[in-house]
């Protein structure tokens, strides 16, 4: 399974948001939010699968008559007879 593009761009503006208002915010730890976003962008792909995972996790969770793709299992009305062999 490979990362979800959507996913990936909104991890990465939150994570760009995060580290912007940190370092607008935090004068003393400016050098240590700069050193930190090469790593960051390197976890970007592993973040954005186990938030993929966390969001298909909780609506799998909900309603699933909603989504259309699932078919209810309704069980037979008769049992099957045993086939007889013709000889």
């Amino acid at each position: 399974m490979k990362c979800n593009l959507k996913v990936m761009l909104s991890v990465a503006a939150l994570i760009a948001a995060a580290a912007g208002f940190a370092y607008l915010t935090f004068e003393e730890a400016r050098a240590g939010i700069l050193a930190s976003l090469p790593i960051l962008v390197v976890l970007l792909c592993p973040i954005s699968m186990l938030v993929m995972m966390k969001l298909m996790h909780s609506s799998s969770d909900g309603d699933q008559s909603s989504s259309g793709t699932s078919k209810p299992r309704v069980p037979s009305a008769e049992p099957i007879a045993p086939t007889k062999e013709v000889s």
